[in-house]
This record gives structure tokens, sequence and C-alpha cells, in this order.
């Protein structure tokens, strides 16, 4: 009778791990809702969480402009794919892109970053500007204009 307690026993455990795997699997493309991923097959693309940005201009001639960025990425596999600047006006949109592995099981935490962004602010004239990062907004003020005179 032990015997037949102890086959039972596996055969439960049994069921209960594969359980735990199926759940598992069809759980791990869970995370943003889909307007924020473009699932290519392989990799799951979305943007960064920007929590907070800290704009800091430089005390230099000509002046530097940095963005330091705070934020969290999803999950454990998810990491920083891609960041990129344009200028439209007076506004910089900086976007910060992630990428996973479509097929990868990973730990649901939270997974804090910080990136330094350097504006490309060479050549501008004096005036507020703006920057939006992943919809993030801040503002610096350039008091003269930021090229050097020949």
């Amino acid at each position: 009778m032990n015997k037949n307690i102890l086959i039972l026993t596996a055969v439960i455990a049994g069921i209960v791990i594969i359980g735990i795997i199926v759940g598992a699997m069809s759980s791990k493309n869970s995370g943003p809702p889909d307007n924020q991923n473009n699932d290519t097959g392989e990799f799951i693309y979305g943007n960064a969480t920007v929590e907070d940005i800290e704009i800091m201009v430089l005390e230099s001639f000509p002046v530097q402009v940095n963005v330091n960025v705070k934020g969290y990425l999803p999950d454990s596999c998810t990491e920083i794919h891609k960041i990129t600047q344009e200028k439209d006006g007076n506004t910089f949109l900086v976007n910060i892109t992630t990428v996973r592995p479509a097929d990868a099981i990973c730990a649901q935490v939270i997974v804090p970053f910080e990136e330094k962004i350097s504006l490309d602010v060479y050549g501008l004239k004096a005036g507020v500007y703006n920057v939006i990062v992943n919809d993030v907004k801040g503002t610096f003020e350039l008091e003269i204009d930021n090229i050097i005179s020949k």
C-alpha cells in the first residue's frame, strides 16, 4: 500500500509540474498591451517606460546638453534596443525602444534603468527648447547662440 501511495504522489507531482510549465508557456508573451509591442516572431519590440528626465546644461562653450533618463523595463529579459533623437523646431524628440526574445520565459520583475543622452545642440540659436523622451517632457534654455564665431 505504501508503494501505491508513492506512485500516486509521483503522478500528482508530475501533473502539477506539467501544469506549471504549460501555464508559464501560455503567459510568456504577457506584458505591455499590444499597442506598445511590435512582435516580429523572434523578438518583441516596444517602448521603454520613462519615469523622469533631468536636463543638464553644462557650463562650457559651445554649450553641451545632456538628458539623464530614469525608467524601468517590464521584465528580466527586456533590454534597451535603440535610442534615437530628432529635432523638430524647438523640440528634441528622443525615443528609447526595447527588445526581448519572443519565446523567452522571463521573471516578471521591474528592472530600473538610467541612460545619459547627449543632445545635438551645436549651432542652435538662443532660446527655450523642449525635450520629450517617450512622452516625458522637460525644457532648457540657451542664453546665447551656441556657435563659435570665426
